[in-house]
């Protein structure tokens, strides 16, 4: 055998080897993503989650019950911080792990039942995808509702393939009962996790009946798993009605989408930059129309047809509904992108099947979304600088206001680590505001809320109240009485007005 054929070999036989790629990709996917892990400011929701971590299980569970997340992701952030602490880096290490374990079921699921090649590309895809990249350094849930998305799909598309083999079998065999089993513990956790979960079952459920063969066959094995499901739910069930039902009359901070413009803006958010979402959605156009054409089924139709449709359904119909319950936001749509890499990762490998020149396209996509990659994206919340400028700029005898008053959480972590900690599970937010009155620091919604006027000097942290409060009017009476001696801007929202009593 010549030196050429045993290097092919060798590098097929590499190429082949599970074990070895998949934990090489997990590995790189921990250093695209972990090696900038705590460069972000704690921000937005991250300082909410983080601090109700901190309080005891029964705390967690009711106090959450009341907001818009099940409380699955804070339960396991719990005992996180009980070992390591609540620094950033901490905090944001169990998403990272999670992201690194939902690049092996991409891999494992596309390397089962589409191909090795699929399995890689998409793979890469999502390792440098900046939008999976963000999600993967924040204290949220949303990287464990992406693993638990991955991880149902790929025992999902497990059970279903393993059925149409023992098609004809009137007892499913051993290794089915326990991929049932982990599904029906998958999808218990996943609805624990986020309510968004649900879109992942309706997707399986509604699949399978369109798979009319299988459904008749095995009816009572779904209609048990789907009872196994609703039971282990059951405690969760008033609180998931009750906020499907003011979400859905009251309305949500999410905005309806303007217009499909919004499609294509997602799908930008899914593929690092314009140039690379243009690409993409012309080799979908062009996989689409050659599908059309050729009509050829393949080993992998079944399995890709699955995934064309999971991807569809859970974007599309998100977006569709957003018009009434507005939820077309990039945060929850992590189920429906988790597909997506998969899906760009068909299109890329269908699109052109002559040997010598079916990489191209691979190569191009791949190497255009490692291009573009951001390992140190910004979240657009620079607390950390906007409160380390506050405590340069306040003295004993300053008066600081904070509006809006939600903002208190990312102040504390920032401002005193030890206000921070200091938890009441009765009034969760009491101690916080009261130590930091003790400082002369208010959370306020309205300036009506404070007597101002025997101060000398105000400092005024704007923290997009606006957003929050439009009719706030601080700064409008703070410049009738205040002369404004200095004003601080910090990305994307944050401002701080310094502010000193006017000489009469």
């Amino acid at each position: 055998m010549s030196t050429t054929l045993k290097l092919k070999k060798n590098i097929t036989s590499l190429f082949n080897n599970f074990a070895l790629i998949s934990v090489f990709l997990m590995l790189l996917n921990l250093l695209v993503k972990g090696l900038f892990l705590d460069h972000n400011s704690l921000g937005g929701d991250e300082p909410f989650t983080v601090y109700h971590a901190q309080m005891d299980i029964f705390s967690i569970i009711r106090l959450l019950s009341d907001g818009n997340n099940p409380p699955l992701f804070e339960l396991i952030l719990h005992y996180w911080i009980k070992v390591f602490g609540i620094s950033e880096l901490s905090v944001r290490l169990p998403s990272l792990f999670f992201s690194s374990f939902t690049v092996f079921f991409i891999y494992k699921l596309a390397h089962k039942h589409l191909n090795n090649k699929v399995a890689l590309y998409a793979s890469i895809i999502f390792i440098f995808s900046n939008y999976f990249t963000l999600y993967a350094q924040e204290a949220r849930v949303y990287s464990l509702l992406g693993l638990l998305s991955i991880m149902s799909m790929n025992y999902f598309l497990d059970i279903i393939n393993e059925c149409k083999t023992y098609f004809e079998a009137e007892q499913l065999v051993n290794s089915i009962k326990l991929k049932i089993f982990a599904l029906i513990l998958i999808n218990s956790l996943i609805i624990y996790a986020h309510y968004f979960g649900f879109f992942i079952l309706l997707t399986q459920f509604i699949f399978i009946i369109y798979k009319r063969s299988i459904f008749i066959q095995y009816w009572k094995q779904i209609l048990l798993i789907i009872s196994t499901i609703g039971i282990l739910y059951l405690p969760n069930v008033i609180v998931f009605y009750t906020r499907l039902i003011e979400s859905s009359t009251k309305g949500t901070w999410v905005k309806a989408p303007k217009s499909i413009d919004s499609i294509y803006n997602m799908i930008r958010k899914f593929a690092n930059e314009p140039l690379v979402a243009t690409l993409v959605i012309a080799v979908f156009l062009a996989s689409i129309v050659k599908y059309f054409i050729k009509r050829k089924v393949d080993s992998t139709n079944w399995n890709s047809s699955f995934i064309v449709f999971w991807f569809v359904f859970i974007f599309f119909f998100m977006f569709g509904i957003s018009y009434l319950i507005p939820m077309f936001l990039d945060r929850y749509l992590i189920p429906s992108a988790i597909a997506f890499s998969i899906l760009v990762a068909i299109s890329i490998d269908y699109i052109v099947k002559k040997p010598r020149y079916s990489y191209i396209t691979p190569i191009v996509i791949c190497a255009l979304f490692i291009a573009t990659v951001k390992p140190s994206i910004s979240n657009k919340r620079n607390v950390r600088e906007t409160i380390n400028k506050l405590i340069e700029l306040k003295t004993a005898n300053t008066l600081v206001l904070v509006c809006p008053q939600h903002f208190v959480l990312n102040f504390a972590y920032y401002y005193d680590s030890k206000i921070f900690k200091n938890i009441n599970v009765k009034n969760p937010y009491f101690n916080i505001e009261n130590d930091l009155k003790i400082q002369n620091i208010f959370s306020i919604k309205n300036i009506s809320e404070v007597n101002f006027k025997e101060w000398d000097d105000i400092i005024y942290l704007d923290a997009g109240a606006n957003f929050s409060f439009p009719n706030n009017n601080i700064i409008k009476k703070l410049n009738k009485s205040y002369i404004l001696n200095g004003k601080h801007e910090f990305y994307q929202i944050f401002k701080i007005f310094d502010y000193k009593l006017k000489q009469p």
